[in-house]
């Protein structure tokens, strides 16, 4: 549930868009697309804003669009440039790039153990950190407990340490969360992660994302906080809702009631995301979203032996490495990217859902287009529609 949403994509049909047409006419046609997305979603899916980001091209043009307003009070302004939401697991990248970076420096390999950097967790000490990168270590997820729910519902300003939230899921021997095989989307993955990049270099997890990612790339709209952001930081957010009523992977097969019920409807833009951190706790624009994933695709970000272990595959449906998708393996999960199978061609995207938030690119890798959005609810996953902005804003693109 509180997952990234490995969205289906499928909706959405890859085609060139005629880049040669006048660009005032593609904006208009993009703006008309989000206002529309946002005229059906809002009741739905509970939204009240949405700001999109169109790269046509690493040097440009660009396109910036936005709809709706940052929250449901009747003077909470519009969404506009300045205007921030949570990444969510669109940040799982910062975590991935920060290993790779540290590896090329020599400080660490993909292939070292968790045994050998935080040998406190000895039931995880043959697990390496490619595994932890590519959710195929077996290690399950803190974020789908009971103690996270209640933290959320009964202590949102509390700040947790990333001790606590690995605890929350280590084995005791007593009511043990499951041990997966092959593919398993869990978020205590890059916890440890982040927890190993700290301990490789005696630098803090926050210290590595401001110096190795946002300042080094540039990122003037992007903030990384492992407690509760401070206050120039939350009033640039959108206001975010929880509306997701679907019960946690841990609660019974048969549960009636999520843990989360009392969240329904709150606002959560003050709330600590301490619950987070590596796993995706940073805030962005779109721009600075778009422009991240440019550096990342186009190899900007890590020298090339790095960049093709980034980009190393294991199936989703088997847990296997993979060297491409196919129709039998039609999605496939990198070190935080994800490649999926789409109409007319191959494209990476990846959603990032939080409470209160939804950030979603997509690059149609054929036409080089990288496309953006955010909006600021999280809806149940079956109701969740933004690939179909994503895929609006795609089409009116291509528009004669």
């Amino acid at each position: 549930m509180y997952r990234a949403v490995l969205v289906a994509l499928s909706a959405i049909a890859l085609s060139a868009p005629a880049l040669g047409q006048e660009p005032t006419a593609q904006a208009e046609r993009v703006q008309t697309a989000i206002e529309t997305w946002l005229q059906q979603r809002t009741e739905v899916e509970g939204v009240t804003g949405i700001a999109a980001y169109v790269s046509l091209g690493p040097a440009g043009p660009a396109i910036e669009a936005f709809a709706g307003t940052t929250g449901r009070a009747s003077d909470d302004p519009p969404v506009d440039q300045d205007t921030l939401f949570g990444m969510g697991s669109t940040s799982k990248s910062f975590a991935a790039a920060i290993i790779l970076k540290l590896e090329a420096q020599g400080l660490l390999s993909l292939d070292d153990t968790i045994a050998k950097w935080l040998p406190q967790y000895p039931a995880w000490g043959d697990v390496n950190i490619r595994r932890l990168l590519n959710m195929t270590s077996g290690i399950p997820n803190y974020s789908e407990t009971e103690f996270i729910a209640r933290a959320w519902v009964e202590e949102p300003k509390r700040n947790l340490t990333a001790e606590e939230l690995v605890q929350v899921a280590y084995p005791t021997g007593t009511d043990d969360l499951p041990v997966t095989t092959g593919y398993h989307y869990s978020n205590t993955n890059y916890i440890l992660a982040g927890m190993i990049a700290a301990k490789a270099t005696g630098t803090t997890y926050p210290d590595l994302v401001q110096e190795l990612i946002i300042k080094a790339h540039g990122l003037h709209s992007t903030f990384y906080s492992s407690g509760t952001y401070p206050p120039e930081v939350v009033g640039r957010l959108a206001h975010g809702y929880f509306e997701n009523t679907a019960c946690a992977e841990y609660q019974p097969p048969d549960c009636k009631q999520s843990w989360n019920q009392p969240l329904i409807g709150r606002d959560i833009r003050e709330d600590s995301t301490s619950w987070m951190q590596a796993a995706g706790g940073a805030v962005s624009n779109a721009r600075d979203v778009s422009r991240w994933m440019r550096a990342v695709f186009e190899g900007r970000v890590v020298p090339p032996k790095q960049q093709a272990e980034w980009l190393q595959m294991v199936s989703t449906k088997t847990g296997e490495p993979i060297s491409d998708i196919s129709p039998e393996d039609p999605q496939g999960f990198a070190l935080g990217l994800v490649q999926g199978l789409l109409p007319d061609g191959q494209g990476w995207f990846y959603q990032g859902t939080t409470l209160g938030y939804r950030t979603l690119y997509v690059w149609f890798k054929a036409d080089n287009v990288l496309v953006t959005v955010q909006t600021n609810s999280q809806p149940n996953d079956e109701v969740s529609k933004l690939h179909e902005a994503a895929s609006a804003i795609h089409a009116a693109l291509k528009e004669q």
